[in-house]
């Protein structure tokens, strides 16, 4: 389950990630690569990956998620069914298959820890993440129901503008887009 993609092109994703990534660590974009682990290969910490999400959401105008998959997920399938004494349900382990695409499947392995995902974020999972906001964000109308105007990014928010009377409509949020995502059946190859 990838969910959809946007009509930017992955090169320019993967090159604004990596630029993000790159400035938030004080580092030459030639020093990250799309499969480094965010914290194991670029000793990047919590407050990095908040610097690396304002960097991408101010340039593209979109919102990430504030939660985690797994605490996304568990306002559907309940907490304890996915993580149990902090570690990891086997429900748990598929949800992450499911929704980190981008993670070697090895990684999610039985016994793992609730506490050691994020430490599985690679560059690609933010490229990941913001193609598919950026495809949710392509969705929206863009006709104004108001006054029938056109809908157009605002300049500084993850919301439409209308042109004509200037409503503004929000873009959903990363948790709910990814949400969404995540209740998608699988799609006929994938697991269920």
């Amino acid at each position: 389950m990838s969910g959809m993609k946007s009509s930017v092109p992955t090169e320019l994703i993967e090159q604004r990630v990596i630029e993000a990534v790159a400035k938030a660590l004080d580092l030459r974009p030639s020093q990250v690569s799309l499969s480094d682990s965010l914290r194991d290969d670029l000793d990047a910490e919590s407050l990095d990956y908040l610097d690396i999400v304002f960097q991408l959401e101010r340039e593209f105008k979109v919102q990430f998620p504030r939660n985690d998959l797994l605490q996304r997920a568990s306002e559907h399938y309940g907490e304890e069914t996915l993580v149990k004494d902090g570690v990891v349900t086997d429900l748990g382990l598929e949800v992450l298959r499911r929704g980190m695409t981008e993670i070697e499947p090895e990684l999610l392995r039985p016994g793992l820890r609730a506490s050691e995902i994020t430490g599985l974020f690679t560059v690609r999972t933010f490229v990941r993440v913001l193609d598919r906001l950026l495809a949710a964000k392509e969705q929206m109308p863009r006709v104004c129901e108001s006054c029938g105007g056109t809908l157009a990014d605002s300049p500084s928010l993850p919301e439409l503008v209308c042109q004509g009377c200037e409503k503004t409509v929000p873009l959903p949020s990363g948790d709910a887009v990814l949400l969404q995502d995540l209740l998608q059946p699988a799609a006929p190859g994938e697991p269920a």
